[in-house]
């Protein structure tokens, strides 16, 4: 994005220089027409002990006094822009730069002169925000560009320094940013700018000395698909199931958008999707084997993330099973006051494990009657273990899910 902008500041640096004895449609409207230059306006005048006072004068002769540091007039209440829109067919969101005005005209000395010039501020929106995956913020730039005007219509794109630099806020919830601009015509100032849930645009007030309720402007937002889980490790060989979800970000109401998942890894109860509303999809990811699991959404209209899962080795899950089975062969066999016996306590631990892969891995009940799951947790591997190896592996059922 930087080597856009760049390439922006420089064409219109170019274009300054080459055009000041043409008329360019672009660069005609920072020059305010002939007769409003002759009209008698109310300017804000800044003298040198930072006081502001207001006096009535003709734009086209207004100057500077000597304890005078800057002056502005607001020529308009709204940033204007001064570019031609271009949108590509197919595209949600044109990814060109924009081009606007702030409403003032602004008069200054330059450092160390006693020159006086006017000059006007752009203002360069260089396409819409776009969503960092790894940040969680949707993020862009906005740059001001001060350029240097006469009222015979001319640009002069020479580098000047200001004697006092001009002072302006770009404000957005809930950030506040000031910037300083010292020099006009050379080099435009950045602005970064970074939302973190902005929803079809993010409204920025650009603040100035003149205006202090600020100018709003509408940023463009371009939309993208966010895949997330809340885990970044599963159980390993088919025996846990996760939940991803799949957001569509940067918008609040969208036609139905159809969206395709894969695996590198594991299976999913649905390979597509479609995204509808405000809410969130959701599929259903089990683990396969052993290692990295990258799961990542297809859709060629928006930009898009992937997750790595990792699927790992499930002691925890083997332990539980076979101590849970351990337990309830123990106390079977206690409960009839036998002598403690090696079989009995093994089986009850084959058994655990046998009930345990039988119920996560193919979902079936291993344990004379049904149970409901939520998921896979310590206490309910535990607990199935102990069931089986209390009561031994009896009738098939089909378990109840929810």
């Amino acid at each position: 994005m930087k080597k856009i902008l760049t390439f922006l500041s420089v064409f219109l640096f170019l274009t300054l220089s080459g055009i000041a004895q043409k008329k360019f449609p672009v660069l005609d409207k920072l020059v305010i027409p002939k007769q409003n230059m002759q009209l008698q306006a109310d300017i804000q005048v800044f003298n040198e002990v930072k006081d502001t006072t207001s006096r009535k004068a003709t734009l086209e002769y207004f100057q500077l006094k000597p304890d005078e540091r800057k002056a502005v007039v607001r020529t308009g209440d709204i940033i204007s822009r001064i570019d031609s829109p271009a949108v590509h067919p197919g595209q949600v969101v044109p990814d060109r730069s924009e081009v606007f005005m702030l409403p003032e005209l602004y008069y200054a000395r330059v450092a160390g002169t006693d020159e006086q010039i006017s000059y006007r501020i752009l203002f360069i929106d260089a396409g819409p925000l776009r969503y960092n995956f790894e940040s969680a913020l949707f993020e862009g730039n906005v740059r001001f560009l001060p350029v240097e005007v006469t009222d015979s219509g001319k640009i002069k794109p020479v580098k000047k320094t200001l004697s006092v630099p001009e002072e302006i806020i770009v404000s957005f919830d809930p950030e506040s940013i000031p910037l300083s601009i010292s020099e006009v015509n050379w080099p435009p100032r950045e602005v970064s700018i970074k939302a973190r849930d902005p929803r079809d645009s993010l409204e920025v007030r650009i603040i100035t000395m003149s205006n202090p309720a600020g100018y709003y402007k509408s940023l463009r937002i371009e939309p993208a698909i966010l895949i997330s889980s809340v885990r970044t490790t599963i159980q390993g060989m088919g025996i846990q199931t996760l939940p991803l979800h799949i957001t569509l970000k940067g918008v609040s109401k969208y036609t139905p958008v159809h969206v395709g998942i894969e695996s590198s890894l594991g299976t999913l109860d649905s390979a597509n999707l479609v995204l509808t509303g405000d809410k969130p999809g959701k599929i259903i990811l089990r683990s396969e084997s052993l290692g990295t699991i990258e799961v990542k959404v297809v859709n060629a209209s928006y930009r898009s993330n992937s997750i790595t899962i990792e699927a790992v080795f499930p002691w925890l899950f083997l332990l539980l099973a076979i101590f849970g089975g351990l337990i309830g062969g123990l106390g079977k066999n206690l409960l009839g006051r036998k002598k403690i016996a090696v079989r009995s306590i093994a089986l009850g631990s084959i058994f655990g494990l046998i009930a345990a892969f039988a119920y996560w891995g193919l979902g079936i009940v291993l344990i004379g009657f049904s149970i409901e799951t939520r998921g896979l947790n310590e206490a309910m591997v535990f607990g199935l273990g102990l069931i089986a190896g209390y009561f031994g592996l009896m009738t098939v059922k089909t378990p109840t899910t929810s």
